[in-house]
């Protein structure tokens, strides 16, 4: 199993940055080779989703679930729990969102599993994984707000 944390300071007020991170169609505009496919309402307890990666006719499909969607609110931080539950992708994610200053504090942590990587690759891959998912979190946080 892969795990990583992420940590970013942004100028973006909590729930704005958490909108921002969950823009589903933003993911498709700065992961490359991806697509996400969902059915347009906003995310909430329940929804499912599938991020489409692929280059050509090669790719594979992550299956996700929002499992717990607590926004912030003035005195909570702001929580959001996704599953990943398919092949060969498995895990979790777990967004965390606090107000810091005139911004906020965001933490992704997330728990990975990959069909056929061998333990002995964990570090370097958790390694690579937090410097990706960094620069995709930052890459969000600076999207327009919609």
């Amino acid at each position: 199993m892969i795990r990583f944390r992420v940590v970013e300071r942004t100028g973006r007020f909590p729930a704005d940055a958490l909108a921002a991170l969950l823009d589903l169609d933003a993911h498709t505009a700065v992961i490359p080779f991806t697509r996400v496919r969902h059915d347009g309402r906003e995310l909430r307890e329940g929804t499912e989703f599938v991020a489409r990666t692929a280059v050509g006719p090669v790719g594979f499909d992550d299956r996700m679930r929002v499992e717990q969607w607590l926004p912030p609110v003035e005195g909570r931080v702001g929580r959001v729990l996704i599953s990943k539950r398919g092949r060969p992708l498995g895990g979790r994610i777990e967004i965390l969102v606090r107000p810091d200053g005139r911004g906020s504090v965001v933490e992704w942590r997330q728990e990975l599993t990959v069909l056929g990587l061998p333990g002995l690759l964990g570090r370097p891959a958790a390694a690579v994984a937090a410097a990706a998912y960094g620069s995709v979190i930052r890459r969000l946080l600076a999207c327009p707000s919609t």
